[in-house]
């Protein structure tokens, strides 16, 4: 007799690769990769809530989604809290969390 898989069992915060420097949303659109967070250093999260919110408006203006358009009007990046990325985060890439693979983009790293 076969057993049925739990999903919860086996469900996982599936990794965004990057492809020549962009990863796919939800809804198709290709967008830049985020900057990487370094941990300890508040700068490189700002610079990632940031894009979360300036990539979030791009999604909801191509997608019609006033609605998210309106929640993102005037907010700064220097007060994000964990709800409202996980929000965004939800809303570009149906994840609350997502994960992205660390990849380089093309043409940042040179040769020494």
């Amino acid at each position: 007799m076969y057993s049925m898989i739990n999903l919860s069992d086996t469900a996982t915060n599936l990794v965004r690769r990057p492809i020549d420097g962009n990863v796919i949303t939800a809804s198709g659109r290709l967008i830049p990769q985020p900057p990487w967070i370094i941990p300890q250093d508040r700068a490189t999260t700002i610079a990632y809530d940031q894009w979360l919110i300036d990539q979030s408006r791009s999604e909801a203006i191509e997608t019609g989604e006033d609605w998210m358009v309106c929640r993102l009007a005037g907010l700064d990046a220097g007060f994000m809290d964990a709800a409202l990325r996980h929000l965004l985060s939800d809303f570009l890439f149906g994840l609350p969390a997502p994960e992205f693979e660390a990849r380089s983009r093309i043409g940042l790293l040179r040769e020494e």
